[in-house]
């Protein structure tokens, strides 16, 4: 009899520890789904990393926040990278810093080579985000061997005569215009050629091309930068008897 009633009382306990799991379970599922069930929608965050950035050039981290389509800021944004090749990698952290409201954005030297890494963002609400990252960090040297020696000559090749003289801003702010303008003369007098402008924006791996405009002795156009950083304006002038080309560097606030 006595045994009857000892099982039985251990039954009853192991039904009231399923009961109190059933119960933090069930507290758990709330605390995770607490903005939803309160009508708070969860911060939205995107992160961008460019996937190829040349090596004298600093790689951009960027992070933005959203809540409800709305700009917000977060508790804190860091970028954790390492080499992809090396097995017992350095871990280098970098944390972002505000730039305007829900954007954050973090700048690295870094040599050459594949990285792999990870982002770490806690915002307002208590959550933390993360996620992998990849990118690849080259020297010039990628692109100039898929150049032929001789049309590099022929590029770089000085043009007795030419002369050629940018007219625009060297500074400007993100997320402006710029106004492009360049005098191209050959012995004095205004060149009649086809003149284009390569754009290369910091972190962008593909470039911006612009053909320009002659206007009375000068080849005008405007482009948008939106990466801050040094930017190249290469310009390009051809016509049957010549191909030159220039870089002018812009500094992007």
């Amino acid at each position: 009899m006595l045994k009857k009633k000892t099982i039985g009382f251990m039954g009853m306990f192991f039904a009231t520890g399923l009961l109190l799991a059933g119960c933090a379970n069930d507290k758990q599922s709330m605390d995770h789904d607490t903005m939803q069930g309160s009508g708070k929608k969860p911060v939205d965050v995107t992160v961008d990393v460019p996937a190829k950035t040349m090596e004298n050039q600093k790689v951009v981290f960027q992070a933005t926040a959203l809540e409800n389509k709305k700009a917000v800021n977060l508790e804190n944004v860091a970028f954790e990278v390492w080499k992809a090749d090396e097995k017992e990698a350095v871990h280098q952290k970098f944390k972002a810093a505000l730039k305007k409201t829900g954007t954050y954005q973090a700048e690295a030297k870094l040599a050459e080579g594949e990285y792999e890494g990870l982002y770490h963002i806690n915002d307002k609400n208590g959550l933390h985000h993360m996620d992998k990252i990849s990118f690849v960090v080259m020297d010039h040297s990628h692109e100039d061997t898929k150049k032929d020696t001789t049309e590099q000559a022929h590029e770089h090749a000085t043009v007795e005569g030419l002369s050629v003289h940018y007219m625009g801003a060297k500074t400007m702010k993100a997320g402006s215009k710029l106004p492009v303008s360049f005098h191209v003369f050959l012995n004095g007098k205004p060149l009649q050629a086809d003149v284009q402008i390569e754009v290369i924006e910091p972190g962008v791996e593909k470039h911006t091309y612009l053909l320009l405009t002659k206007k009375s002795d000068q080849y005008v156009g405007e482009v948008s930068l939106t990466h801050p950083g040094k930017t190249i304006i290469r310009l390009h002038v051809e016509n049957d008897q010549l191909h030159h080309h220039q870089d002018q560097t812009i500094s992007v606030k």
